[in-house]
């Protein structure tokens, strides 16, 4: 199956830290998707989440953040941890996109439908849908960052690859039911 033929809505919530086989075998439909990563796929673990949003939902954190940043025990993050030569790679089905910040300050969006490498020292945000959508999100995330550490991103530990929930983010000032 082609990335522009995955029927969002039909898939699963997604997977969370899952081997390549696991993420196939959960969602088949991805197969062709993964098959276009540029790297060994089996060097990463995979996280997918589906979302179906309404305008003004942020399918992720809306403020500037860093992915898989260890953190000391206090919960602040330890920049002198972070290894920038082992990447990750983020790859999203359509809007809304993610914005990346650059060392001098400006910031881009990133497209659709194409494998964005980035790292732990990269800044992002997720901006708000403007249509009711649904959203697939692929990251990839080099084994060598070790998420499986209880200080890298798992407060929950891992139970299953098969994610059970999505949640989204709303700005309580802008939402009306």
């Amino acid at each position: 199956m082609k990335p522009q033929d995955i029927i969002w809505s039909d898939q699963h919530c997604g997977v969370h830290q899952a081997t390549v086989d696991e993420l196939e075998e959960l969602m088949p439909d991805l197969k062709g998707l993964i098959a276009t990563f540029p790297e060994n796929v089996y060097d990463y673990i995979w996280d997918v989440k589906v979302h179906m949003l309404m305008p003004g939902q942020y399918p992720c954190i809306p403020n500037w953040h860093r992915d898989m940043v260890p953190r000391d025990e206090t919960g602040k993050e330890d920049l002198s941890k972070v290894t920038p030569e082992y990447p990750m790679y983020l790859w999203l089905s359509s809007g809304p996109l993610t914005e990346f910040q650059l060392e001098d300050g400006h910031s881009y969006k990133i497209r659709s439908q194409t494998w964005t490498k980035f790292t732990q020292l990269d800044l992002h945000r997720g901006l708000p849908s403007s249509d009711f959508t649904w959203r697939g999100l692929i990251r990839a995330t080099h084994k060598n960052l070790n998420i499986s550490s209880p200080q890298v991103n798992n407060p929950f530990g891992r139970k299953s690859a098969l994610r059970r929930h999505c949640q989204v983010y709303l700005d309580a000032n802008n939402f009306s039911w």
